[in-house]
């Protein structure tokens, strides 16, 4: 197992205040930052203090990336039945399944109180996971059934739904 990096066992405030001066380009440089980090009582050698905000930029990037790819598709193909989250939701799940098969698979090298907090956040992920894919079927479902009672109420009425009238349900169902 890796050894945990210097950073991530900084407090959490001063480490937030790193992330800062990471994130806005101000520290003047990684020496300048573990002269910082030495003066608040922490020996980190710029060489950490580099790989660290590779990490973080790297993490930053694919975060970058994925709101841009989630906005351009949005523009591309709107998603008024949300199945766009839908979708999101199953690839987490499997995300979860596979590396939950990787846990289990490696449970005799790893160190069993470790272990047990490793399947304590996937379960506590898994669980969040599928409190979200509830969540978006029960509003899929929400907004099927009044679909059907609208589609009810046009027949019995004799009525055909325009482009008008489907827009202003559009609007009232989704919001805009």
């Amino acid at each position: 197992m890796a050894r945990r990096s210097k950073v991530d066992a900084l407090p959490p405030a001063l480490k937030a205040e790193l992330e800062r001066l990471l994130a806005d380009r101000t520290h003047g440089g990684y020496e300048a930052l573990a002269a910082w980090l030495k003066e608040q009582g922490y020996e980190i050698s710029k060489s950490s203090l580099h790989r660290y905000d590779q990490r973080v930029q790297a993490v930053m990037l694919r975060i970058k990336a994925s709101t841009e790819a989630a906005r351009l598709l949005a523009q591309a193909a709107p998603d008024e039945a949300d199945e766009h989250s839908a979708a999101v939701l199953r690839m987490v799940q499997s995300a979860l399944f596979d590396a939950m098969a990787r846990v289990t698979e490696a449970a005799e090298e790893a160190d069993p109180e470790r272990q047990v907090k490793v399947l304590a956040q996937a379960a506590r992920a898994i669980a969040e996971a599928s409190r979200a894919s509830i969540g978006q079927k029960k509003w899929a479902d929400e907004v099927r059934q009044k679909l059907d009672e609208v589609e009810r109420v046009a027949r019995n009425a004799g009525k055909a739904l325009d482009a008008e009238t489907l827009k202003t349900i559009r609007e009232g169902l989704y919001g805009g």
